[in-house]
């Protein structure tokens, strides 16, 4: 209980890193997306009823912030070379 409740600690701080346009959040919220698409990968494999249709949301919930995360705007906003207009 005391892991699960450290990650999600990490994850509130760099989401709100992330929303201050600090790239130190970008790192550990990468890195929860590749292990939700390890899971959900997992999970779709397992073959069971709700199981899959989970699995099916939490890939595409990964892929989708994975892919947000690495957008041209993101990485501008959230590092030191973002041009300043």
């Amino acid at each position: 209980m005391l892991f699960l409740l450290g990650v999600a600690w990490v994850l509130v701080v760099s989401c709100r890193a992330l929303l201050r346009g600090r790239r130190s959040g970008r790192g550990p919220v990468v890195t929860w997306q590749l292990f939700q698409l390890i899971g959900s990968v997992a999970a779709i494999g397992s073959g069971t009823g709700i199981t899959v249709v989970g699995g099916w949301v939490a890939l595409v919930l990964a892929l989708l912030v994975g892919g947000l995360l690495m957008t041209p705007s993101v990485v501008a906003v959230t590092s030191a070379t973002g041009s300043e207009d």
